[in-house]
């Protein structure tokens, strides 16, 4: 009997691996027409960037927003523009329209401005919270994927007793405002955690965020103070450098900081509690120490600006300081000063310097955010201005040879990356779907009259890209 299946040997293209790879080229970016272009844009325009540090998307409808920060402005992108090269914004906050760059729109702050907005995210329910760094505040727009495409207003500010005043807060305990504020994140449980630099290193957690305004009260604090209740910087497990920059929250709920000028990144288990030490560190074998390997390694950061933990618990790092992403897999199975296991943005893991523009250099790399679908967003500083975009390779595997029983033949195979698969016979029209989803897939071809007949299955990604395997189905003689 005759086997209606018969794999011979299998083709894979493109690698199994469901994540970017060391040396992986960039699939998409936004505000340059080109991966080799490095274009200033005076005055902006709707697709354009001047230090692009701030990303976030919407969980409630894939949107994706950047902070434009020395155009003083957030820029928002469709779900679908958000994955093509040099596509243009659908909305502007902080100004007016496409072509304004001033802070503050040249006049005094008001809840339709900003000023050096920094880091972005939103809570579980659609709301946008920025870090508007230049007015010592914090900024909340409710339901921000739905704002007009000018002129929208913030919901609240947190930090200031109005949307009016800027006045940047004392270094003390007792003080719930801000001197400047550059991260922010929202856990599970409705808290905000706002870090800062500018002179006092520190956590301000905030209870309650979608209902807290104005100059609230912080509910608790991450950081080392001195005896006169201020805040310093330090190298130790519960204190920051003068410029620590990012923050993340997990899907556990913990806390993941960019300790920039200590070279490292902390994780806090517990950051609700006051004082809390960190947990985990990576870019240095211990908490006390802040070294700057040069050449640099697969263990060491240099000015880590922002970090985040995918779905499937990569640590991703932008090490900004070597032009680069670090990714740890599987994190939580690793200790303190781990190696990483994938660069992004350098050949190898012992090169920092800058690369000419390309799909495989990032230039200074700011926050990182993951896409619905598992893309890797990242934003880079004003020299490159722009975002770019890593994904998962689109893989088929399928065999190369099948044999078929009479005029038909039954084909199996799988895929990954990808949100379809189709196969097309030859001389029987289009392309048509198989049977299943696109990890495992089969299709019974029919009606097969050639001795050798070429089956073309593709697998196709959510942005568009491809991977084809071609299988020749013979006839038994």
């Amino acid at each position: 009997m005759i086997r209606s299946l018969l794999a011979l040997t299998f083709l894979t293209v493109l690698s199994a691996q469901a994540r970017p790879q060391s040396g992986s080229a960039a699939a998409s970016l936004l505000g340059q027409p080109s991966f080799t272009s490095g274009l200033e844009f005076n005055p902006p325009t709707s697709r354009s960037f001047y230090g692009p540090n701030g990303l976030a998307i919407d969980p409630t409808t894939g949107k994706l927003f950047v902070s434009d920060e020395r155009n003083h402005r957030i820029l928002r992108f469709s779900s679908t523009a958000a994955y093509q090269t040099y596509a243009e914004a659908e909305a502007v906050f902080g100004q007016s329209d496409f072509t304004g760059n001033e802070a503050n729109r040249g006049a005094g702050a008001s809840a339709l401005t900003l000023n050096r907005p920094a880091h972005l995210c939103f809570d579980g329910e659609g709301n946008l919270w920025v870090a508007d760094a230049f007015n010592a505040r914090v900024l909340r727009y409710d339901a921000a994927s739905s704002k007009p495409q000018f002129g929208a207003a913030a919901d609240a500010v947190i930090g200031q007793p109005d949307f009016a005043t800027t006045t940047p807060a004392a270094n003390s305990t007792s003080d719930s405002g801000f001197i400047r504020p550059v991260g922010v994140a929202v856990d599970s449980a409705d808290n905000l955690y706002v870090l800062e630099n500018g002179g006092a290193p520190r956590i301000l957690r905030f209870a309650n965020a979608q209902t807290a305004s104005n100059d609230v009260a912080y509910a608790s604090y991450l950081g080392e103070i001195n005896g006169s209740n201020q805040f310093i910087s330090g190298t130790t497990a519960n204190g920051f450098s003068t410029t620590p920059y990012g923050l993340f929250v997990d899907d556990q709920d913990r806390l993941w900081v960019a300790d920039a000028s200590n070279h490292r990144v902390l994780r806090f288990d517990t950051p609700t509690v006051t004082g809390s030490a960190a947990n985990a560190v990576f870019g240095q074998a211990n908490f006390t120490s802040n070294a700057q390997p040069s050449p640099p390694t697969a263990a060491s950061l240099f000015i880590p600006f922002h970090m985040c933990v995918d779905p499937e618990g990569t640590l991703w790092v932008s090490d900004t300081g070597n032009n680069r992403i670090l990714g740890f897999l599987d994190v939580d199975t690793k200790t303190n000063g781990a190696n990483a296991d994938i660069v992004l943005g350098q050949a190898n893991f012992v090169t920092g310097t800058g690369q000419p523009y390309s799909a495989r250099a990032i230039g200074g790399p700011r926050q990182i955010v993951i896409g619905q679908e598992g893309s890797l967003f990242v934003g880079e500083d004003s020299v490159t201005a722009r975002v770019q975009r890593w994904s998962d390779p689109v893989t088929i595997t399928a065999p190369t040879k099948v044999t078929a029983r009479g005029t038909k033949a039954l084909i199996k195979g799988t895929a990954s990356g990808a949100v379809g698969v189709s196969h097309q016979v030859t001389g029987q029209g289009g392309f048509k779907p198989v049977v299943g989803g696109p990890t495992n897939w089969q299709v019974t071809v029919k009606r097969l009259k050639k001795p050798t007949t070429a089956v073309r299955v593709q697998a196709r990604a959510f942005d568009g890209r491809t991977a084809t395997a071609v299988v020749k189905v013979k006839k038994p003689k």
